[in-house]
């Protein structure tokens, strides 16, 4: 390729909008800063529009659609707001709800996608504990941390296990069956330390009953989508490929499904595809300029695939760039670098691992964290940067530490 140094600059202006939000003089978040990146790569000359179309993973693109239009009808239906309101009605003392608030939380976000899960939970649970008069502090921590670490138990969890799945084919029980102990493990130490840091806030009081309004239950409409998401399970199960499980599934809810498609098609957060589709682009055009190649020869020159020190330097290192430019583009970096290893689906797994649990690590090291925070400042609540990060870090890197340590003896 022509002018190497030139698609070197791009990439790097591309990764600091990413990387940075609120530049001064800019109002430019991730999405459009990927869709800067790539233009300007289509408009130096540096790529074709064809080549770009080329470099964009179609299967993922798919997956995250497919998966996102099933989900969008299980959000129309009322679905989420009636698990939070069943949570807080079944919760009996601070504990208690502390603890119904993580296990909901991960539950739920291991097949629903975290950042949904945020979304509708939290200003449920922020009109709960404003009617019981306690803290929302440590159960919007709760919500935050403990939706990253149940999202690492599925393919389905979030963005960047889906792409994941797709380019390593791992099975879904497989992926599942080797990161449930870990995440079962998260979810205890995540209880463990919000009780332990908010003890005067969480203990054992026990609190009246309340009755949360939320809207009215579509129920047909409900049963209807879990059994199209029970039967889109049912295949992944079964093998049949991620992309064409997730498209078959958007099909039948949309031919059976009452509501008119578009209404339910305007939940679809189409900016996270607009956001994958930049990144292939970009890191396209950044690996035919041969920089992929000179990443992983530097890299190999320093770890091996079957050292525990190793296992623990690829870890960190992906943990440390997730929070330098979000978890979906660290892990689109590194992929190179796992499949050039050819050692089977651990290493897989451990930047699946390492880049989910990574987002617990501070407030903006995950979107289902800024939109937690971003909900409770709509209610003037301040979830500042410290509170949240006297749970996250010890949280991640306790994770991290466990994580590593149980795929590496699985190797």
């Amino acid at each position: 390729m022509e002018h190497p140094y030139l698609v070197l600059l791009i990439f790097i202006v591309t990764y600091v909008f990413v990387a940075i939000q609120g530049i001064p003089g800019l109002r430019i978040d991730r999405p459009s800063g990927v869709v800067i990146g790539s233009t300007l790569l289509i408009l130096t000359g540096l790529i074709s529009l064809e080549q770009a179309f080329q470099f964009i993973d179609w299967e993922v693109i798919t997956f995250l659609l497919g998966m996102m239009i099933m989900i969008a009808y299980l959000e129309f239906a009322g679905f989420f707001e009636h698990v939070a309101r069943w949570l807080i009605r079944v919760s009996g003392s601070t504990a208690q709800l502390l603890w119904m608030t993580i296990l909901s939380s991960a539950v739920l976000s291991a097949f629903f996608v975290n950042d949904t899960v945020c979304l509708l939970i939290t200003p449920i649970l922020i009109k709960a504990t404003r009617s019981l008069k306690i803290n929302p502090l440590p159960y919007l921590i709760a919500i935050a941390t403990a939706s990253n670490i149940g999202s690492a138990l599925t393919i389905t969890g979030n963005p960047q296990n889906m792409y994941i799945g797709i380019q390593s084919h791992i099975h879904f029980l497989k992926f599942s069956g080797i990161m449930l102990l870990p995440v079962l493990a998260g979810l205890g130490i995540d209880y463990a330390l919000i009780r332990f840091i908010f003890r005067g806030v969480v203990n054992r009081t026990h609190f009246r009953p309340i009755t949360i309004k939320v809207p009215r239950l579509k129920k047909i409409l409900l049963y209807k989508t879990l059994v199209v998401l029970a039967f889109s399970l049912l295949l992944f199960i079964v093998g049949v490929d991620y992309p064409l499980v997730a498209m078959i599934g958007a099909t039948i809810i949309l031919l059976i499904g009452y509501v008119p498609p578009r209404y339910v098609l305007q939940e679809i957060d189409w900016t996270i595809l607009l956001f994958f589709a930049g990144l292939f682009i970009v890191m396209g055009a950044f690996e035919k300029a041969g920089y992929m190649a000179k990443f992983i020869a530097f890299s190999q020159s320093y770890f091996t695939h079957t050292s525990l020190f190793s296992y623990l330097g690829l870890s960190f290192a992906t943990a440390i760039l997730s929070n330098i430019v979000s978890n979906v583009p660290a892990v689109i970096l590194m992929q190179p670098l796992v499949k050039s290893f050819g050692v089977g689906d651990s290493l897989w797994l451990l930047l699946a691992m390492a880049s989910t649990f990574a987002g617990n690590l501070t407030l903006v090291g995950s979107v289902a964290n800024l939109i937690v925070a971003e909900k409770a400042q709509n209610k003037r609540i301040a979830l500042g940067f410290f509170d949240y990060f006297k749970v996250g870090f010890p949280v991640t890197v306790v994770l991290l530490l466990l994580g590593t340590l149980w795929l590496w003896l699985l190797r």
